[in-house]
């Protein structure tokens, strides 16, 4: 379970808005009752819409061009089928074998949907604002991308050159000082954190893995001041920032610290210009070390046939990391009165899943079996999987292990048969859920979008180890509700759809004025700790959790975006979006529909 970790920080500051509960919940309104992806739906895969609004047995839906007005597809709607997630009664508008590439509107009786477009590159404008949000979250950058987002950053938290280390070990001492400087923000804060900057980095890097093909230079659009790194393709130019970031935080025996941030949660009127605190490195986490190790392992094979030389540092630093675990059995997370006072934790105490990750991204780079046989030993290889998360990452390193050259094949069918089980098991709930949504009650946590779209990832990996296409139209169900083809009809993404979040959890929207799309936010939040706001929301007992969200500011439980969320709907998007050479960047460019976006 993903219990996000920033704990309580918005209080300090200052912006409560608890009277922002009054928003407009009928975002959700007009003709709330047809659900479709508010994005589109791609040629050849399943297209359907739900209908939740009450409609006699027998009627039609029909589908109906947005520029001629014509009718161009009819059919009839399923029987109803009760969803519990939503307390709803649904019926499906199935129109699949429809393949004509366009925008369209569903029609039921005198009902109409969101526009939306079908065709054989739909989400290629998203794709593209996925990636981007990552350049756009770069710290010591200055850059200027007026001409598309109107985010100007002009120095970005400069101090991190002279981090100041809060403790002393045998390592290091209180007070000196490290250039800790580049990097991603995490989340609608400003702290930088190993954990997330592995697996988000490791998740961009599978999905340029998955189809190289998907990726150019120039595909990203830098803004000014931002210069791609040689001859990458963009995306590797972008994590190679992270990467180059996240090898300061190794220590001298191969540890990482865990975070930078201020002590202080600043204020939502503070930009990344203007938040001049120092800046502090906290804590070590052998947990995150093993993240580390494992995101530059996998990215030396990525970056191996374009700079051999980077390769090598950082298969380098990944075996150093091995090592400093090999002499650290027990899992470390330190932790130090007052650490927390303006970062989050990320408290992963068991490092059994992220030690294992590490080992089979080094096996599948170098094929040394060392790494494997410590696989063999390891129970946990081959246990049925939960989705992956920052404090869980048992599927990735089983599915880096099944998909490995020459590893011991009844060892790797083991492996396999365990993965591919967790996968059977995720059709069968996407197919018992009426939004065909992978999520169950207990997993509308924080962070439930990521969980979703994580969900439809590993079905993505499944399909790389045995082809099912159950896999990919799986995966798709998640897109689909990422984009509003969920309870709420609302995007949860920002910028994505015709209702996407307007307030979304985010210092540099709020200090700046700019709206960054291709932020995916938290989404509904029915299990795990809260806000003050969503607390107030659920304590009417009788919101199911497919609806237990709140498009709040101060909602942080719900509505915050972070990289590693977002990092879940890159491998999804890129997976089924060709690089398209003939985009401008006029298209990704909001059209400034949104109330909140237009003030």
């Amino acid at each position: 379970m993903n219990i996000k970790r920033k704990l309580h920080k918005k209080i300090a500051a200052g912006l409560i808005f608890s009277s922002a509960l009054a928003i407009s919940l009928t975002a959700f309104a007009a003709d709330a009752g047809i659900h479709v992806d508010q994005v589109g739906y791609l040629t050849n895969h399943k297209k359907i819409a739900m209908i939740s609004a009450k409609v006699d047995d027998g009627t039609d839906f029909r589908l109906v061009d947005e520029k001629t007005g014509e009718t161009v597809f009819t059919g009839k709607l399923s029987p109803e089928k009760y969803n519990a997630m939503s307390d709803e009664n649904i019926r499906y508008a199935d129109f699949s074998s429809f393949n004509t590439p366009g925008n369209y509107r569903l029609w039921v009786g005198g009902l109409e949907s969101y526009e939306f477009s079908v065709g054989d590159n739909v989400y290629s404008v998203e794709n593209v604002q996925t990636l981007r949000s990552y350049t756009l979250s770069r710290c010591n950058n200055p850059f200027d991308d007026g001409n598309i987002s109107g985010l100007v950053v002009k120095k970005g938290h400069p101090q991190d050159k002279n981090a100041i280390l809060y403790f002393s070990d045998n390592l290091n001492k209180k007070g000196e000082k490290f250039d800790m400087s580049g990097g991603w923000y995490d989340a609608g804060d400003y702290g930088k954190y190993t954990t997330t900057a592995a697996i988000s980095a490791a998740e961009l890097l599978m999905a340029y893995e998955a189809h190289p093909d998907h990726f150019t230079k120039g595909q990203l659009f830098f803004p000014k001041g931002v210069n791609g790194a040689g001859n990458l393709p963009d995306l590797l130019s972008e994590v190679k920032y992270e990467l180059d970031w996240v090898q300061k935080m190794q220590r001298k025996d191969g540890s990482t610290f865990h975070k930078v941030a201020g002590s202080k949660w600043p204020g939502f009127d503070v930009s990344p210009d203007t938040d001049t605190q120092d800046r502090y490195i906290y804590n070590t986490c052998s947990a995150a070390t093993a993240m580390y190790g494992a995101a530059l392992a996998l990215a030396a094979r990525v970056y191996q046939p374009f700079d051999s030389a980077y390769s090598e540092k950082l298969l380098k630093n990944a075996k150093l990391a091995w090592a400093y675990l090999e002499k650290t059995p027990k899992s470390v997370y330190r932790t130090d009165e007052g650490h927390d006072g303006g970062s989050g934790p990320y408290n992963d105490e068991n490092d059994i899943h992220e030690r294992v990750w590490l080992a089979a991204e080094l096996f599948k780079t170098t094929g040394d079996k060392t790494y494997e046989n410590y696989l063999k030993k390891q129970s946990v290889m081959t246990e049925k999987p939960g989705f992956f998360t920052w404090d869980n990452t048992l599927g990735l390193a089983q599915y880096t292990y099944a998909t490995a050259k020459n590893a011991d094949s009844s060892f790797q069918n083991k492996v396999k048969n365990a993965y591919l089980g967790y996968a059977d098991d995720l059709v069968k709930k996407i197919a018992d859920d009426g939004y065909n949504c992978a999520l169950a009650q207990n997993e509308y946590t924080w962070a439930s979008t990521k969980n979703a779209l994580t969900m439809g990832d590993m079905l993505l990996m499944a399909n790389q180890i045995s082809p099912k296409n159950e896999y990919v139209e799986g995966a798709l169900d998640q897109i689909h509700y990422l984009f509003g083809r969920n309870a709420l009809n609302r995007s949860f993404m920002t910028g994505a759809g015709k209702n996407p979040p307007e307030h979304p959890h985010n210092r540099i929207h709020e200090s700046t004025g700019a709206y960054v799309p291709g932020l995916v936010v938290g989404g509904p939040n029915f299990v795990s700790g809260g806000d003050p706001d969503q607390t107030k929301y659920l304590e009417d007992k009788t919101i199911p959790p497919a609806k237990a969200y709140i498009d709040v500011l101060m909602s942080w439980s719900t509505n915050e975006y972070a990289i590693d969320y977002t990092a879940s709907a890159a491998y999804a998007l890129s997976w089924f979006t060709k690089a398209d050479s003939k985009m401008k960047a006029e298209q990704l460019k909001l059209k400034r529909a949104y109330p909140s976006i237009n003030k």
